[in-house]
């Protein structure tokens, strides 16, 4: 592939779900291409690859929401991994220091671990599990896509970053167990969750709060993209 198309590419960011992109979605950020996977490995390694094989792209930034596996970390939190466990390949060191380059009025991106798991880990016992698998000041979250993106851009070789905030923390249940609102491809049903919680006025007020979060979580993420995209030569 000649040097010139290569610059000439989007920048690709890519997300499980649409409200993850919902803000940068609003709005036309020039050089850049939008890519909504749904959730899970399989969903996003199948939606990616099937995206690269029609077009290209000269990054991808691969955003979204995760489970804190570290005690510092609050909700709204933006971190970037500078491993992702399990994987085939490492996030680039140039967009790493890129990220490390980005200025704005949020509080200070943190940089950490990404563990990827098949399942949403709900319960804050299994968060606290696998937060016992890190060394003693590791930052580190869980999603569900990081091993996929890493995957997918390693067999290409192309340069990718995970930024991840937080919407859930270690000692926190989510309101209920997503898992059993999965379709067979892998995607939560938001019709049957939201059915679910009007039987129960606690996991109702939960779920609230989570997309109360999960707003702030896309508005950050939309904003520090923002400000990272110039600085990604």
């Amino acid at each position: 592939m000649a040097t010139s198309s290569v610059e000439q590419a989007p920048i690709l960011v890519v997300a499980a779900l649409g409200r993850e992109l919902a803000k940068l979605n609003s709005e036309a950020l020039s050089g850049v291409a939008l890519l909504e996977t749904g959730e899970g490995v399989a969903n996003a390694e199948r939606s990616l690859e099937a995206w690269l094989e029609q077009k290209t792209a000269r990054a991808v930034l691969s955003i979204g929401f995760a489970g804190a596996l570290s005690q510092s970390l609050r909700a709204g939190d933006l971190v970037i991994a500078r491993k992702v466990r399990d994987a085939v390949a490492d996030p680039d060191v140039a967009l790493l220091a890129a990220a490390a380059r980005v200025k704005t009025n949020l509080p200070a991106v943190q940089f950490g671990s990404a563990v990827t798991c098949r399942e949403i880990l709900w319960q804050a016992e299994s968060k606290r599990c696998l937060a016992s698998t890190f060394e003693p000041h590791e930052i580190g979250f869980v999603d569900m896509e990081s091993t996929a993106i890493a995957s997918v851009c390693g067999r290409r070789g192309l340069p990718f970053l995970i930024l991840r905030s937080i919407t859930d923390l270690l000692d926190e249940d989510l309101p209920l167990n997503f898992n059993l609102y999965r379709d067979a491809d892998g995607r939560v049903d938001s019709k049957r969750i939201l059915k679910a919680a009007m039987l129960k006025p606690r996991a109702l007020a939960g779920l609230l709060e989570l997309r109360k979060r999960s707003e702030l979580c896309a508005a950050r993420m939309a904003e520090f993209v923002r400000s990272l995209v110039p600085l990604i030569s």
